[in-house]
């Protein structure tokens, strides 16, 4: 899985008036940017980089003049070419990379996903190769199709990401996750351990999935509740999916919602307020018809406390179902 690739920006202008590219974090430059310089004057002669970074995300454009990357990610060697201001080299964790053959009229920019740190730095390369075959972050330990798209490096160990799925880069999922077919994940997304998302989900930016949720067939997440054309929030809105809970087949959770923990939407709901722990919610707009047990069945009430059939028992406090 590689973790580099050569980025196309666009060119906007016409040849008599000249041309002008936007670079936009979290758009185009796939983060948030922290820090920006560039590289100038430098000797043709000269050869530099001869490093990797353990977590600093980085975009190479060759603003003026021309120059070679080559980039290694200790599987894979590759050679490209920077000589149009409209192209970059995104250069993630974990790849060592040299630059040479530069021209005299050579700059390079850099945007960087980080302030400077010495200690993000890996020198060496022997002592490079050894960091990426012990850590794990750089080590796959999950299963990808090979017709899915995974250009995250925070997959947990023993998810599954089935055919036709696609994984940004800065979206987290934990271990043992269940990425059906058909799936996109968005970059500020954060999903947790034990996680099933059925085919034809979109996991939008905002979004927020805790442990062992169910996410069902074709849920819909919306994390705009005023959508317009071309006009985007200053930030989205952040729904939470609390631990334990179940999203039904084509439900729909607007943007900001919280669904308490073990709560269930039932298939084809339309979630337009919170949904409290425990609770059984269904209907356009939802509302709610019981609460069921952490094992996904029914409660029945029996004098002050609710009860399952597996033995588990549940009491009202402050207007919320707590296990007793």
């Amino acid at each position: 899985m590689k973790n580099y690739k050569k980025l196309e920006f666009k060119k906007i202008g016409e040849q008599k008036r000249g041309f002008i590219t936007a670079l936009e974090q979290n758009k185009n430059i796939p983060f948030h940017i922290k820090r920006v310089y560039y590289n100038y004057f430098t000797p043709v002669d000269v050869s530099r980089g001869y490093h990797a970074h353990k977590g600093l995300k980085q975009v190479l454009v060759c603003i003026s003049g021309s120059l070679k990357v080559k980039v290694d990610d200790g599987n894979d060697v590759e050679e490209f070419k920077l000589n149009k201001p409209n192209e970059g080299l995104y250069i993630g964790p974990g790849v060592w990379h040299e630059m040479h053959d530069y021209s005299e009229d050579v700059v390079l920019l850099v945007l960087a996903s980080d302030y400077y740190n010495e200690e993000d730095y890996l020198r060496d390369y022997d002592e490079f190769i050894d960091y990426i075959k012990n850590d794990d972050k750089f080590n796959d330990g999950y299963f990808k199709h090979d017709k899915a798209i995974v250009d995250s490096k925070d997959i947990g160990e023993r998810t599954r990401v089935w055919g036709f799925s696609h994984i940004l880069i800065e979206a987290k999922l934990g271990k043992n996750c269940n990425v059906c077919e058909h799936v996109f994940i968005e970059n500020d997304v954060i999903i947790g351990n034990n996680v099933t998302i059925k085919n034809g989900v979109y996991v939008w930016d905002g979004i927020r999935i805790s442990d062992n949720v169910f996410v069902g067939p074709n849920v819909t997440f919306v994390n705009d509740n005023h959508p317009r054309s071309k006009q985007y929030p200053d930030e989205f809105e952040q729904t939470r999916i609390n631990k334990g809970s179940s999203l039904g087949a084509n439900s729909t959770i607007l943007g900001g919602i919280e669904i308490g923990e073990y709560a269930t939407v039932g298939a084809g709901t339309v979630v337009t307020k919170d949904v409290k722990p425990y609770e059984v919610v269904v209907g356009n707009p939802s509302h709610k018809i019981g609460y069921n047990c952490q094992c996904g069945k029914r409660l029945s009430k029996e004098n002050q406390t609710y009860e399952c059939k597996c033995g588990k028992q549940y009491k009202k406090s402050d207007d919320k179902l707590k296990r007793i």
